[in-house]
């Protein structure tokens, strides 16, 4: 199942890459100004870092409580999504678009989620009813499948869902660093074909104001008692 999940996840990853290379030649369907393409990078690479940080806290929760996935991992991150590692993969992958494709093509990537995971999520579901019982299903009423509720999402305290030893404990974390790299690559091939020149510097300073402004809005929230 792992296998045949990462040789699916790899070729969709690289069909996005061959699609992004093909909408390059459509300038019309970027933005006309480059300030508003900036504009979508930095909010773009926002959601980027909650997404791998929602895949390094999910992974390092469940390697520490799961015990080899014998027992129902319910607290930390997972008390808010049944399935952080699925949504931090979303996020992940709509930052990508919303910097490197057309901004409406999110909508379209939203769709073809839920066609790609819908099934395989019901799958695992399945097996773990059959595993944890009546557990698993008073879980599922209280926790949503992917989407952490509004109200939930304000209630919970950033410290009691994300653990940073746990999450720097696996190889998630290079995601922060392999990640940026990719898009940094392909947003500036988007530029010189989209705006017929581009300009490293900029690029590399939009990620790094959106890197402290996001460092700094988690740690005031995650000093919060």
């Amino acid at each position: 199942m792992m296998k045949k999940r990462i040789k699916m996840d790899s070729a969709i990853l690289s069909l996005v890459i061959i699609m992004a290379g093909f909408l390059f030649l459509f300038e019309k369907f970027y933005p006309s100004r480059r300030e508003i393409d900036n504009i979508l990078d930095f909010f773009g690479f926002m959601i980027l870092f909650k997404g791998i940080l929602f895949r390094m806290a999910a992974r390092g929760h469940k390697k520490k409580y799961s015990q080899a996935s014998s027992q129902l991992v319910t607290t930390g991150i997972y008390a808010m999504t049944r399935n952080p590692m699925y949504l931090g993969t979303f996020l992940i992958s709509a930052a990508c678009i919303l910097m490197i494709w057309p901004w409406w093509c999110v909508f379209l990537y939203a769709g073809l989620f839920y066609l790609r995971f819908d099934r395989e999520i019901a799958q695992e579901e399945k097996v773990l009813k059959e595993k944890f019982g009546l557990g698993y299903e008073e879980y599922c009423k209280k926790t949503p499948r992917i989407f952490p509720s509004v109200r939930k999402a304000f209630e919970v305290k950033l410290r009691d869902v994300f653990n940073l030893k746990e999450a720097f404990s696996t190889e998630e974390r290079n995601l922060l660093f392999v990640a940026p790299a990719i898009i940094i690559i392909l947003e500036t091939f988007q530029e010189l074909m989209v705006f017929g020149s581009t300009d490293l510097r900029v690029t590399t300073n939009i990620f790094g104001w959106a890197a402290v402004i996001f460092v700094i809005i988690f740690a005031i929230f995650y000093q919060k008692r």
